[in-house]
């Protein structure tokens, strides 16, 4: 998954870059910006503020954060109600209590997966393609020089 973005702070070797809009939200101008989220990433590239990044995020990668983000949730709760029922011996309702403090418990781990594994192994994921320079040429309208 290629990705583009300006590049908003350095703090030595960390860069804040601010991403464009994918594709599937460039369309609509509903919120009037270009712009989506930043992120922050290390490299020892040179690159200046404004500078346009161009880097890569391999879509397996891209899918593996989706299932573990969106899927492995729903997968804790359904594994709570069936605990709760046949391990347990659990009435339903009580059993649809412990499939949302299986809920809990996988919100839990995700929070803890991303603060201390993610967020580790952030930078390795990345594959910066390119780093552009800002481009600083004025362009003039001749038009306006002209005296009718």
């Amino acid at each position: 998954m290629i990705n583009k973005g300006v590049i908003q702070q350095i703090n030595g070797k960390k860069i804040l870059v601010k991403l464009y809009k994918d594709s599937s939200c460039s369309h609509c101008s509903g919120c009037g910006d270009k712009f989506g989220k930043n992120y922050e990433f290390e490299t020892d590239l040179e690159a200046n503020v404004g500078d346009t990044v161009t880097f890569d995020i391999e879509s397996a990668k891209v899918f593996k954060a989706a299932l573990i983000a969106y899927i492995l949730p729903v997968l804790f709760m359904f594994g709570g109600y069936f605990f709760g029922e046949k391990v347990l011996k659990l009435s339903e309702n009580q059993s649809i209590c412990s499939s949302f403090i299986f809920l809990i418990i996988a919100f839990i781990f995700l929070f803890f997966y991303d603060k201390f594994y993610v967020k580790k192994h952030k930078n390795s994921e990345i594959n910066i393609i390119s780093i552009e320079k800002e481009d600083n040429t004025i362009t003039t309208n001749s038009c306006n020089s002209k005296k009718s």
